[in-house]
């Protein structure tokens, strides 16, 4: 595979990551909305009603931060791999 054949296809690599992120990032805010507005209900409702439900949000959030997370290290090992390769070309 040529030197520009590597760095397209990393480029595409990174823009996919980038577009994963985003999404990553929109799924992040709407949960915390709901967990908002799970947090405003609970006065109205008994603790028993939405506990479960506050409890498998805290865990979908958790799991999305830390997909969120090994997205963000694979775009930072992609960036690098980016670099050395713009090296390469130019020396």
């Amino acid at each position: 595979m040529t030197m520009i054949a590597e760095l397209d296809q990393l480029e595409r690599k990174i823009q996919a990551a980038a577009k994963l992120l985003d999404r990553l990032r929109e799924e992040n805010r709407e949960l915390k909305d709901r967990v908002r507005t799970l947090e405003n209900a609970v006065g109205k409702e008994k603790s028993s009603d939405w506990k479960p439900k506050l409890h498998a949000l805290e865990q979908e959030r958790a799991s999305l931060l830390d997909e969120r997370r090994a997205m963000a290290r694979r775009v930072e090992e992609m960036l690098v791999k980016l670099s050395v390769l713009e090296k390469a070309v130019h020396a």
